[in-house]
């Protein structure tokens, strides 16, 4: 019977209970007194855990006269029921699996501030592999606000990094926000942006009334808010695929930058 009483404790019941529902099922009927007798425990433990299983269904009680008399659920009733809840249980697996996927597909959006949120993503853009490209989409406000953000020795480290590893920068300015780079980078740290592969296309500020920023680079896109130093980035395939999908159709538009940098 020991293997018995190991399967049942399969079903959330402790030893104590799978013991007494083996000793019930040998007794056929019997009260708490005979029981707490047999297994040698005192008649609290005994109520104690014939009240678990009775909760459970493996036991049922009778009363003759005013003594209540204990049975156990004979094995083919409770292997009957077993089965019921297993048919339960799989009709709930498609709904369950639902909710899974819709977990799994749940978008991770994380919030940062200031220059250690920047230097974050551009991390992450400088360890895509070579020859990877990323895409950016920023108006004056934001241009000038990215710069101000890190230090000269900082953005030369992520130029250098995104020149040896040639990534590719395909880019929508404003018109009016293209100067900004000769004006707040070092005479090196511009010959470094220059030396760096582009894809840059400018609209005017009137056409694309933008003075954030937007970078896409694998299934994430990074927004930066300018007015309050404010970051966050978004990962989420099918929405990146929408955002990316609309920086073509905005990039197609745009005309490219003469001279580059």
């Amino acid at each position: 019977m020991k293997n018995v009483e190991d399967l049942l404790q399969h079903f959330s019941l402790s030893p104590q209970e799978a013991e007494l529902y083996v000793l019930l099922l040998k007794q056929g009927e019997s009260n708490v007194t005979h029981l707490a007798t047999l297994q040698k425990k005192n008649r609290a433990a005994v109520y104690f855990h014939l009240n678990h299983l009775l909760e459970r269904g493996l036991v049922k009680e009778s009363r003759v006269g005013k003594r209540p008399q204990y049975s156990a659920q004979p094995p083919g009733e409770l292997a009957a029921q077993l089965e019921r809840w297993t048919a339960d249980f799989k009709s709930l697996v498609p709904s369950l699996e639902s909710l899974k996927r819709f977990e799994d597909d749940k978008p991770v959006v994380e919030i940062y501030t200031s220059s250690a949120g920047m230097k974050r993503i551009y991390d992450e853009i400088t360890a895509q592999p070579g020859g990877s490209s990323f895409f950016v989409l920023e108006g004056k406000a934001a241009i000038k606000g990215e710069l101000a953000l890190l230090s000269d020795s900082e953005w030369s480290e992520f130029f250098r990094r995104i020149v040896e590893r040639k990534i590719l920068t395909r880019a929508v300015f404003t018109d009016e926000s293209t100067q900004l780079p000769r004006e707040e980078l070092s005479k090196e740290n511009q010959r470094l942006l220059s030396n760096r592969l582009w894809d840059l296309r400018t609209l005017p500020e009137a056409t694309m009334p933008l003075q954030q920023l937007m970078m896409i680079y694998g299934d994430k896109a990074a927004f930066m808010i300018p007015d309050t130093k404010l970051l966050f980035t978004l990962d989420h395939p099918g929405i990146v695929g929408i955002l990316r999908a609309m920086f073509e159709t905005i990039h197609g538009l745009a005309k490219p930058l003469k001279g580059g940098w």
